[in-house]
């Protein structure tokens, strides 16, 4: 489901607000770009997405001496995995503060990549360039999300592999939480899903598999499936008090990643 009411935001908006607040920033106590910012950030990320998920969701093996281009590289973090597996890495980013983050956690990590501030809807590549082009937790913020999914599927190679996570309509969060949320606070729907990445954030989407499937119609053999589930979605703060493990069978169907991964097809021009 798009972006639903009120003034549409511009790509400017968008740029403005990740530039002042790179990914979790609130959420790491040490400066950013410092190696302490990257280790906490990665003990954080990898209570959603251990390692052991984060190789099989990302075939980083798969991907040695081929190229992968990262859209909205956050801070580095997957396409750091793929460059240690021997991947030719390229990331791009909206803003100028993540593609500097990337930048110094590649360097902390001895590592090699070609980063470079872009829009996604414009991306600066020719066509038929990468093996591999994943983008977790970013299309949808863009204000042309159809836009974007036509960039990447013009830059991928006829074969090449689309990974990529959309928010997850069909949720615990968005189907329980926020409607009781939105009753509590007087607060919209919308901007609760745009707050998910912190007060400001002025775009956000949620996708059913359904119009996820829609949005990317040109992509062979899509597969879904939906991930991160914790007490938190049902029950705010509270809920924290239970182990992820007791909601890991719900976790397929009601979490709020929706992951998705297919193919351009192999004779696609």
């Amino acid at each position: 489901m798009t972006q639903q009411g009120g003034q549409q935001p511009t790509i400017t908006d968008v740029r403005s607000y990740w530039n002042g607040s790179p990914v979790a920033s609130a959420a790491v106590p040490y400066p950013l770009g410092t190696e302490d910012y990257f280790r906490y950030y990665d003990v954080l990320r990898e209570r959603n997405e251990s390692p052991a998920f984060s190789a099989e969701l990302h075939e980083y093996a798969r991907f040695a001496e081929k190229k992968v281009l990262d859209v909205g590289c956050g801070n580095g973090y997957v396409l750091s995995r793929f460059a240690m597996n021997g991947a030719e890495t390229y990331g791009v980013d909206l803003t100028p503060a993540a593609v500097d983050l990337c930048q110094k956690r590649f360097a902390f990590m001895g590592l090699q990549g070609d980063f470079r501030v872009a829009n996604a809807e414009a991306l600066p590549f020719e066509d038929n360039t990468f093996d591999c082009v994943t983008s977790m937790g970013v299309l949808h913020h863009t204000p042309d999300t159809p836009a974007s999914v036509a960039e990447v599927y013009r830059v991928l190679k006829p074969g090449g592999r689309l990974i990529l996570m959309l928010y997850h309509c069909n949720s615990v969060l968005y189907r329980w939480r926020f409607p009781v949320t939105a009753l509590l606070t007087g607060r919209s729907m919308q901007q609760l899903v745009n707050e998910v990445d912190g007060k400001g954030n002025p775009k956000g989407d949620v996708y059913t598999k359904e119009e996820a499937r829609e949005l990317l119609h040109r992509f062979a053999d899509l597969e879904m499936f939906a991930g991160a589930l914790e007490g938190s979605m049902f029950i705010p703060r509270i809920g924290r008090i239970f182990p992820r493990a007791l909601f890991r069978p719900l976790e397929r169907r009601w979490g709020w990643f929706l992951y998705i991964k297919g193919y351009k097809p192999a004779a696609a021009r």
